[in-house]
């Protein structure tokens, strides 16, 4: 009788798809989605849902819901099977922090400073979190400007730091240079530790440590149940211009091995246990800032101005293949089944064979198509980034915008129930099946 009743009770229980509740889909930041191994030829677009704001942070999905944050302080949380609002939260600051879900609660960091703990059933909040202020990174000499004038914004700082949820605690980096550890229950202060710059690095899960980079170009290794340094590695520091300088990647651990961009221009396979480097790859002068989708022999890893998807073998660093999306490929890989999925600044999605590289898809928004030349060359679909940098930080400044409203790609894609979701710069969270 009582097995009887545990099987009734199992049936009534909802039942969800396997949860891609934080940034890169679990604590690691591996950016696989389990569970899925029949083969994927492309995708179909099947709905969408305009939020009319800017999107730079990534959607996530957790019990039949997708969250995604906008740059006008907009939490939104949609039906994942109706793709309609349920709620949504008025934050005082634009939300380039892409949320975590754990236990029935969404976290996020708004860039008015704030962590919000809200009630993913309703968006009622539960606790907020004041740090001690959020802000673009900016420098002096940046893009060529003079050293003795104003600090110069940096463009392509888009993103603040994405929240980590484990264990009770919730572990967020912040533009003051700190590192917190909040109680999940009531948001108080467990711990905070400073770097040597500020923190839009997402943490990430290692074992009994967490890992961040910081724009001083560190990655650090903090014990998660005390804040203790662990270790720390130095990347490269370029401080002429600011511009191969600091770590704005989050991240990604893959049993012990930490695997991490840096603006130095080299992608970084660092020792869990001590922060050693175990190989480092040379991007050719190009920013690493995404987050590698890790699998069982490769990570997979997009460039900025070189606008590459790189293959790497994960324990030679050895280049296996490069895929050219011909833009700043920012937004971070997702491996499903056989294929990487790959989000670029020009509003394209590729699917890719996981194993050659080669292309089995591609989708491009409508946006694209009022692309006149001044940014994009018309026949190469490439960049024009000499007159980019040669116009000084306004002309770079309208440039980022300009390609942005063609519905590029900022923030990374996410799976969920056998969906691919993405949202664009430009507002739309757009909902694709796979075809067999």
């Amino acid at each position: 009788m009582r097995r009887l009743a545990l099987l009734l009770a199992f049936l009534a229980t909802p039942s969800f798809a396997a949860d891609w509740p934080m940034f890169m889909g679990d604590p690691a930041h591996t950016g696989r989605a389990a569970g899925e191994t029949r083969a994927i030829k492309g995708f179909r677009l099947v709905g969408r849902f305009d939020i009319h704001a800017a999107i730079h942070a990534s959607p996530v999905a957790a019990q039949g819901r997708v969250f995604v944050g906008a740059e006008n302080g907009n939490l939104y949380a949609l039906d994942a099977k109706t793709r309609t609002l349920q709620w949504l939260y008025h934050a005082r600051g634009g939300i380039a922090s892409t949320p975590a879900v754990a236990d029935g609660t969404v976290y996020f960091l708004d860039r008015a400073g704030s962590v919000h703990a809200l009630k993913a059933d309703d968006g009622s909040p539960r606790w907020t979190f004041r740090t001690q202020g959020e802000a673009v990174f900016a420098a002096h000499g940046m893009f060529g400007m003079p050293r003795d004038g104003q600090p110069v914004p940096d463009p392509w700082d888009l993103y603040l730091s994405s929240p980590l949820v484990h264990d009770g605690k919730v572990y967020v980096g912040s533009s003051d240079g700190h590192v917190y550890a909040l109680d999940t229950k009531d948001g108080k202060l467990a711990w905070a530790w400073r770097t040597g710059g500020m923190v839009h690095s997402s943490p990430a899960l290692a074992g009994g440590n967490i890992v961040v980079g910081s724009w001083d170009g560190a990655v650090y290794a903090l014990d998660a149940r005390t804040g203790e340094q662990r270790w720390r590695h130095q990347t490269g520091v370029e401080q002429k211009t600011s511009i191969m300088f600091g770590i704005q990647a989050s991240p990604a651990v893959d049993g012990d091995t930490v695997y991490v961009g840096s603006r130095d221009g080299f992608f970084y396979a660092l020792d869990a246990a001590d922060g050693q480097p175990k190989w480092r790859y040379d991007a050719q002068g190009s920013w690493v800032v995404g987050t590698p989708a890790v699998d069982g022999d490769s990570v997979y890893v997009g460039t900025s101005d070189t606008g590459l998807l790189l293959a790497l073998d994960k324990r030679t660093g050895r280049e296996r293949y490069r895929f050219d999306t011909k833009v700043w490929t920012f937004a971070s890989p997702l491996r499903v089944a056989d294929v990487v999925v790959a989000a670029s600044m020009k509003g394209e999605l590729h699917a890719l064979d996981a194993a050659t590289g080669r292309a089995r898809w591609s989708w491009r928004g409508d946006a694209l198509a009022v692309n006149d030349g001044r940014v994009i060359d018309t026949a190469t679909g490439k960049l024009d980034t000499k007159h980019m940098y040669e116009g000084g930080p306004h002309a770079l400044y309208a440039a980022v915008e300009y390609v942005k409203r063609l519905g590029a790609f900022v923030g990374s894609p996410a799976w969920y129930d056998g969906q691919l979701i993405a949202a664009t710069a430009t507002g739309e969270v757009l909902f694709f099946e796979p075809q067999r």
